[in-house]
C-alpha cells in the first residue's frame, strides 16, 4: 500500500507539471466514460429493473409480448395468445393451482378526470387490477390498506388505492384522503389506502398509474362501455406467483390444453374456419419480476444498438489517448532510461506508468459521471416528451456507480498497457548516446497502428450515425396521404364530465358548431380511436362505413391504434 500510495503521488506530481495533457485526456475520458454510463442508466432503469415487490423472482407471467390493449379473436401471432379476457382469466386462475395466487391487471392505461369535492378535475391515469393485485406482489400500504379481494366484488362499494406519487403531487400529500370520496369520471370512489413509496404499478412505463381500481368497477366506471364480462374482449395480462418447485415447462403446457379448451366452447371461435386456428392457440410462461416488459420490448433493440456505440466511442476515445501517452513516453524516454540506470526496475516504472493512467480514467469517469447524468436526463426527455412521473430515475444509482469505476479501471488499464510496456524497454546506454536525437523511433509503430484503429472505428460510428440520421428522417418526413399542415388536434374526455352515450351525438354537433364559428377555421371534424369496436362491443354491421375518401391512405402514424379501411360515423359507436 506504501509503494501504491508513492505510485499515485508522483503520478499526481506528473499529472499537475502537465495541465494540458491532463485536461485533454480528462476531458476525452468524460465523454467516453459519461457515454457508456448514461446508456448503462437506462439499461438498468429499464431491462435490468426489478419490480419493487417481494420476492419478483417467484413472480411468472402468462404472456411473453406486449400486446395490447383491447383485442378479440385470436390475438397473437403464430398462436400465441398473450392477452385474455376476464372470464377466460378466471378459467386459467381455476386451472392451475400451482400459482400461489394470480392477479390480472389492465393490459393497456385509461385516462380520467378526476376531482375531489368541488375541485377541478384532474386528468389522472387509473389502472382496473384484481382484488388480490396487491397481495400478489407481497406489498402492503404507505397509508390506509391496499385494495383486497372483499373490494372486488359486484356488491363491494367502489374502492380505489392511490399511488405515492400521485398523493405527493395532486393531493399534496394530504393525509386526510385516506376513506375521503373522490370522483372519478363523476362517479364516486372512496380512497382506502395509498400505495408504498417507490411504488410504480406492474411495469415499467412513461405513464406510471396514479390509481387502482377493482376489476368489478369496471362496469361502474365505465358505464355502456363496460368490457368486463366480453367473453371475446381480451384486455388483461396475467401475473402470478408459482409455488416453489413448478416444472414451468409443463405448467405451460397445461395452461396452454386449457385455453384451448375454452376457447372451443365459444362460438366467436369455431365459426367461420375458427376451429382449425384452435389447436394452433397456447400460452407462453415467462419470468415476471421486471413486470409487465411492455417498454422493454419497445426500446430493448435501441438501447443495445446505443450501448455498442457507445462502447465505439469509448475505444476510439482509448486509442486517442493511448498515442498521447505514447508520444509523451517518447520525449520521456531519456528520463526513463536514466532512471533505470540507476537502478529503477521494470516491474516499477510499469507500475508508475500504469498508475498514472488509472488516476487519468478514474478522473475522467469522476467528470463522466455529469455527463451520463446529463445524457441519460436528455435522452429520457428526447424519447418521452409526454412521459409524466416516469419511473426512472436519470441519477446514477449505486450500480451505475459501480460500472463506471469498473469502465474507468478498465479504460485506464486498456490505455496505458501499451505506453508502460514501450517505455520499460527504454535501454540506459542509448539515452547516455542521446537516443532523442535519432530519426529512428521504436514506438512509430504502435502509434501509428493506434491511428489506424482510431480511423478505422471513426468510419465505423460515422456511417452508422448518419444511416440512423437518414431513417430517422425518413420516418419524420414519411408521405401517409394525408395534409397535415395547418392541422391541429384537441383531445376532450367527455365521460370525464359525466357525459353518457346518449347525450354524445348532440355534444359533438355542438362542438363542431361552435368551432366552426371561430375566426380562422376552415373546417372541423371529429374521430375517435380506431379500436372503438372492439372496446364497447357494439356491432358495427348496422352502421354504414364511409369509405376512405383518399384511397392512397394505407398506412397510419405511430401511435395510432391500428390501419383501417374505412371509417364508422360516430352514431354507430
Amino acid at each position: 500500500m506504501s509503494q501504491l500510495l508513492n505510485d499515485i503521488r508522483y503520478a499526481m506530481r506528473r499529472l499537475r507539471k502537465s495541465p494540458g495533457f491532463t485536461l485533454t485526456v480528462v476531458i476525452t475520458l468524460a465523454l467516453g466514460i459519461g457515454a457508456n454510463t448514461a446508456i448503462f442508466t437506462l439499461v438498468q432503469g429499464i431491462l435490468l429493473r426489478s419490480l419493487p415487490v417481494s420476492n419478483p423472482a417467484q413472480l411468472y407471467r402468462i404472456g411473453d409480448t406486449d400486446n395490447c390493449c383491447v383485442n378479440g379473436g385470436f390475438v397473437g401471432e403464430n398462436g400465441d395468445f398473450d392477452i385474455f379476457s376476464y372470464d377466460l382469466y378466471l378459467h386459467l386462475k381455476k386451472s392451475a393451482p400451482e400459482f400461489e395466487q394470480l392477479a390480472a391487471v389492465q393490459a393497456g392505461r385509461s385516462g380520467w378526470s378526476v376531482r375531489r369535492g368541488n375541485e377541478l378535475g384532474k386528468p389522472l391515469q387509473g389502472e382496473f387490477v384484481s382484488g388480490n393485485f396487491f397481495s400478489t406482489l407481497g406489498l402492503g400500504a404507505y397509508a390506509g390498506r391496499p385494495l383486497g379481494e372483499n373490494d372486488d366484488t359486484p356488491s363491494s362499494a367502489p374502492a380505489t388505492v392511490l399511488s405515492y406519487r400521485a398523493w405527493q403531487t395532486e393531493f399534496n400529500a394530504d393525509p386526510t384522503i385516506v376513506g375521503a370520496t373522490i370522483s372519478i369520471n363523476a362517479r364516486p370512489f372512496t380512497v382506502v389506502g395509498i400505495a408504498p413509496a417507490g411504488f410504480f404499478g406492474d411495469r415499467v412505463t412513461d405513464t406510471p398509474p396514479d390509481f387502482w381500481m377493482p376489476l368489478q368497477t369496471e362496469p361502474y366506471a365505465r358505464g355502456a362501455s363496460s368490457i368486463l364480462h366480453h367473453e371475446t374482449s381480451n384486455w388483461l395480462y396475467p401475473l402470478g406467483r408459482v409455488r416453489p418447485g413448478t416444472n414451468i415447462a409443463a405448467l405451460q403446457a397445461k395452461l396452454s390444453a386449457a385455453l384451448r379448451q375454452w376457447l372451443s366452447t365459444l362460438p366467436a371461435y369455431t365459426e367461420h374456419g375458427g376451429a382449425a386456428e384452435i389447436p394452433k392457440q397456447h400460452v407462453a410462461i415467462v419470468p415476471g419480476g421486471g413486470g409487465i416488459q411492455s417498454l422493454q420490448i419497445e426500446t430493448g433493440n435501441g438501447l443495445k444498438m446505443l450501448m455498442i456505440l457507445s462502447s465505439v466511442v469509448l475505444l476510439i476515445a482509448c486509442a486517442n489517448i493511448a498515442n498521447l501517452m505514447l508520444a509523451r513516453a517518447t520525449s520521456q524516454r531519456s528520463e526513463l532510461a536514466v532512471r533505470m540506470a540507476m537502478g529503477a526496475g521494470r516491474s516499477r516504472v510499469i507500475c508508475q506508468i500504469l498508475s498514472e493512467s488509472v488516476l487519468l480514467s478514474c478522473l475522467g469517469g469522476l467528470a463522466g459521471l455529469a455527463v451520463a447524468y446529463g445524457g441519460s436526463h436528455t435522452i429520457l426527455t428526447l424519447a418521452f416528451p409526454d412521459a409524466r412521473n416516469m419511473p426512472i430515475d436519470s441519477s446514477p444509482s449505486l450500480r451505475v456507480l459501480g460500472f463506471a469505476f469498473v469502465v474507468s479501471l478498465v479504460t485506464g488499464i486498456l490505455f496505458g498497457t501499451a505506453p508502460a510496456w514501450l517505455s520499460s524497454h527504454a535501454q540506459p546506454a542509448e539515452a547516455l548516446r542521446g537516443i532523442n536525437r535519432s530519426t529512428r523511433d521504436r514506438s512509430s509503430l504502435p502509434q501509428k497502428s493506434l491511428v489506424v484503429l482510431q480511423a478505422a472505428l471513426s468510419v465505423v460510428l460515422i456511417a452508422g450515425a448518419i444511416l440512423m440520421s437518414r431513417s430517422l428522417g425518413n420516418l419524420e418526413h414519411q408521405k401517409f396521404g394525408v395534409v397535415t399542415s395547418n392541422r391541429y388536434v384537441m383531445h376532450f374526455d367527455p365521460a370525464g364530465a359525466g357525459y353518457t352515450i346518449e347525450r354524445l351525438p348532440a355534444l359533438y354537433r355542438q362542438i363542431e358548431e361552435r368551432f366552426s364559428t371561430q375566426p380562422g377555421v376552415a373546417n372541423v371534424g371529429m374521430g375517435s380511436i380506431a379500436r372503438w369496436k372492439a372496446i364497447t362491443g357494439v356491432n358495427a354491421s348496422s352502421c354504414r362505413a364511409a369509405p376512405l375518401r383518399n384511397p392512397a391512405i394505407n398506412a397510419v402514424p405511430p401511435g395510432t391504434a391500428s390501419a383501417t379501411t374505412s371509417w364508422i360515423p360516430l352514431e354507430c359507436r
